[in-house]
């Protein structure tokens, strides 16, 4: 079973990067629902630390693509001799600023569970 989470947590990364790398676009992941370690099964958080590691494999790839097209804007500026719209700037950046918080969040919130899941099953 944990096979199958791994398959399919590394199938979602792709699929979340796929369409960016295909058409250009960049496409923000959505973080993982967060799960209560104190009433979670071992199998349940380590799904739940899988869908965490994919959704951060998923979100980098977002913000690369973010930063790769905030610097493909700045070079056709630079070429055409005009200036990226300093709103269309900040607003990429607060994509990615979004999604790190997004990161951050998550990262936290499945630490949580870890901790609380240890707390409920001691060893």
């Amino acid at each position: 079973m944990m096979k199958f989470v791994a398959i399919l947590m590394a199938g979602a990364t792709l699929a979340l990067a796929g369409p960016a790398l295909a058409e250009g676009a960049c496409v923000r992941p959505t973080a993982p629902a967060a799960v209560d370690g104190a009433t979670v099964t071992l199998e349940q958080l380590q799904a739940a630390k899988n869908a965490v590691i994919a959704f951060m494999a998923a979100s980098d790839t977002f913000q690369v693509c973010v930063l790769d097209d905030l610097a493909a804007k700045r070079a056709a500026a630079k070429e055409s001799k005009t200036k990226v719209d300093p709103a269309v700037a900040k607003a990429l950046q607060t994509q990615v600023d979004e999604n790190q918080a997004d990161k951050e969040s998550a990262g936290a919130a499945y630490n949580a569970a870890a901790k609380a899941y240890k707390a409920a099953h001691p060893a």
